[in-house]
């Protein structure tokens, strides 16, 4: 499934500006309000469900694999690229290989689209969209990120070098874990030469992204940030979150509590410094 969000602010691509954005809007039944039009193109956003989608090797496509060893999976941040060879004779829907942030995998995701114009006709658009974690087998997982999606001036005219950029914020979840652009570009502007974004009939896309810690998946809080959680035991998170404001309160950590709670406290600190594990279950304590 696929989204974008509405975009009824946006500058002409010709001035390379980087729009600004409103908020998300979920138009589950595929309908897109009125918008904008850019170069002939609506900046309209809409939610569609995508057909099957042809997952691209690096071998083919002209991307690097990402070596795990040199990366760490739960970075915050990254920023990748996708080259897309053959552009004037693409068809179907393709995706990127993933890479690794917040432990979650990412791809791009890139199709052809129709827009309406001014003059109620239609032009063929480039859809960028970002995907995280399609093909997860969970449906209570969830991971807040902001992005920019561009497109790269691989032959900068005039000296112009300016890449051209849009951006989403976005909740992505099993529901809605694509977010991008329809009509992100007209393929007349990527294909024209003046541009500078084709060269060799291949386009670049690119994506930086900068992601919350995700929900509903497994997270290695101690080794990541070097703290242990404490486990929910049912409606005790207001408690958690209390004692581990003390824990981080180093006078009180250190200071002599009452003989009734010295005991417990005192484990309890013991383990939030020492436990190698993510996670501290009390329940047995």
């Amino acid at each position: 499934m696929t989204n974008q969000i509405d975009d009824n602010h946006t500058d002409t691509v010709e001035n390379h500006i980087v729009p600004t954005i409103d908020e998300p809007m979920d138009t589950t039944n595929g309908d897109a309000a009125d918008g904008d039009i850019v170069n002939g193109v609506t900046g309209d956003s809409e939610h569609i469900t995508t057909a099957p989608v042809q997952e691209s090797s690096a071998a083919t496509n002209g991307v690097t694999p990402m070596d795990e060893d040199a990366i760490d999976p739960c970075r915050p941040e990254a920023t990748f690229h996708y080259k897309i060879e053959n552009f004037s004779r693409m068809k179907d829907q393709l995706l990127s290989p993933a890479h690794l942030v917040r432990n979650l995998p990412w791809k791009i995701l890139a199709m052809l689209r129709n827009a309406p114009t001014s003059d109620r006709g239609q032009v063929r658009t480039l859809g960028f969209f970002l995907q995280c974690n399609a093909e997860a087998d969970s449906i209570s997982w969830s991971c807040n990120a902001s992005a920019e999606l561009r497109m790269l001036k691989q032959c900068p005219v005039n000296g112009d070098t300016e890449t051209f950029s849009r951006g989403i914020q976005h909740l992505f979840f099993h529901k809605e874990n694509d977010w991008g652009f329809s009509n992100f570009m007209s393929i007349s502007d990527i294909l024209d030469p003046s541009k500078g974004y084709i060269k060799d009939d291949s386009i670049i896309l690119e994506v930086y992204v900068k992601a919350d810690a995700p929900h509903g998946v497994s997270w290695d809080s101690k080794k990541h940030t070097g703290y242990v959680g404490l486990k929910n035991q049912g409606a005790t998170c207001y408690m958690n979150s209390l004692l581990q404001t003390l824990y981080f309160t180093n006078k009180l950590r250190v200071k002599k509590l009452p003989s009734s709670v010295l005991g417990y406290e005192l484990k309890l600190y013991y383990e939030q410094s020492y436990c190698n594990m993510p996670l501290l279950d009390t329940k047995n304590w």
